[in-house]
């Protein structure tokens, strides 16, 4: 804005010297042709009056040539061998000897006589054009002043007036989507104050809907969760009491239904920006426990796998990346758990034999709400969910994919060791 500002002022000074240049040309011409006609007129007269004793030319000017040329183009007077003054009846800007001049002419006539050729005036404007250069040096050099004090002024005015502005973008940019808080106030009763006001209750305007929406969302899951807690339940039950495929199929989606619903209420909580109460867990007992649920999933460890964490927050990480494992195998078979303990870290790794998937789709698995199933069985929570909780506790998570070649995720952990280290340094 300071440099559209100064490109303004800069357009209208470059005006304003053109104008003042013009004007002044145009007056300097005019008081130039003035002066060679009133000369003009003083030797035409004293020639008509045959004054004895005056001089043709006013003494007082200067710079001025007079010539007396026949009719037949040649100089009497100063005399022949020098060039003849360009004739023009008008006064006229032209160049003689290789200087620039003003010409004029009038009828040279003898006293009551016929004209026997022509008076002849050259006006030297070498100086007259030197000041004209000198007054478009200075316009030049006035309005680059001007332009450079502009544009630092304006830059540090228009800088302080735009810097809450700026700041309005630095906690626009750093507002985050899922607790969007703008805290940033401007208290100014301006342009910029109303933007301000304006941006503060659109943010807690969305911040209030998405407080209202998550409510919502967690009263459905908690309704959804007792009686899916029951429904699973039952048909477990009936399930170990018949071998009935269907009542196994059934428990299977009614469990898959009770852990996405308690997916989408630890998201409608917030659970997972809350800080995790920290306490020692097994990694490697909650992988044995959680895949015992799912027949045919095949667990190695090594060591204890101690970590500090919650139990219950690890738990859901590990079902849900066993969990889609053997939904991309088809079944537990194709299903491999692998808890190893390193000095400074555990790693939990879940391998299946599936489809795999293309790069694209491995890129954005953690992203919420994406997934590539059709059918309907997939919310795109399950991963999302699995990426805090391991960030949550310090660690992170890779999926490594090829198409035909399966899918496996390597969560990584601090140790037990290795955090307790860290504690005390």
């Amino acid at each position: 804005m300071g440099i559209l500002l100064t490109v303004s002022l800069v357009v209208a000074l470059l005006a304003v010297a053109i104008m003042a240049d013009a004007l002044f040309e145009r007056q300097q011409l005019a008081e130039l042709q003035a002066l060679l006609d009133r000369e003009l007129d003083r030797v035409e007269r004293l020639l008509a009056e045959g004054g004895v004793g005056e001089q043709l030319l006013d003494e007082a000017v200067g710079k001025l040539s007079l010539q007396f040329v026949t009719a037949a183009g040649a100089v009497v007077i100063p005399g022949p061998d020098e060039p003849p003054i360009p004739l023009q009846v008008e006064p006229t800007m032209t160049t003689y000897a290789e200087r620039p001049v003003l010409v004029g002419s009038t009828p040279w006539r003898l006293a009551g006589g016929p004209v026997i050729g022509t008076v002849r005036l050259a006006y030297d404007v070498e100086d007259a054009l030197q000041t004209r250069a000198n007054l478009r040096s200075a316009l030049l050099v006035a309005g680059l002043a001007i332009a450079a004090i502009t544009l630092t002024v304006s830059l540090l005015l228009v800088g302080r007036e735009l810097r809450p502005l700026a700041r309005l973008a630095q906690r626009a940019d750093e507002l985050d989507p899922i607790e969007p808080v703008m805290d940033l106030e401007v208290a100014r009763d301006d342009e910029v104050g109303r933007v301000a006001s304006a941006l503060h209750r659109a943010v807690e305007a969305i911040r209030l809907r998405k407080v209202e929406e998550r409510e919502a969302l967690a009263a459905v899951a908690h309704e959804l969760a007792a009686p899916l807690t029951v429904v699973a339940g039952q048909l477990e039950a009936l399930a170990q009491r018949d071998d009935d495929p269907r009542l196994h199929a059934a428990h299977e989606a009614a469990r898959e239904l009770l852990h996405t619903s308690r997916d989408l209420l630890t998201l409608a909580r917030g659970e997972l920006n809350l800080p995790v109460d920290l306490e020692v867990v097994s990694l490697a007992g909650i992988a044995q426990r959680v895949a015992a649920e799912y027949q045919g999933v095949a667990v190695q460890t090594v060591g204890a796998a101690q970590v500090l964490g919650s139990e219950i927050r690890l738990a859901q990480v590990v079902r849900n990346l066993i969990r889609n494992a053997v939904q991309a195998a088809g079944s537990g078979e194709g299903v491999v758990v692998r808890v190893d303990t390193l000095p400074a870290n555990v790693t939990l790794d879940v391998l299946d034999d599936g489809p795999g998937m293309e790069p694209e789709v491995a890129r954005r698995a953690f992203e919420r709400n994406f997934t590539t199933r059709p059918d309907g069985r997939g919310h795109g929570l399950g991963l999302a969910v699995v990426k805090s909780i391991v960030e949550a506790h310090g660690g992170a998570v890779e999926l490594r994919s090829e198409v035909g070649e399966g899918a496996r995720v390597v969560v990584t952990l601090p140790s037990l060791d290795a955090s307790l280290s860290n504690d005390d340094a």
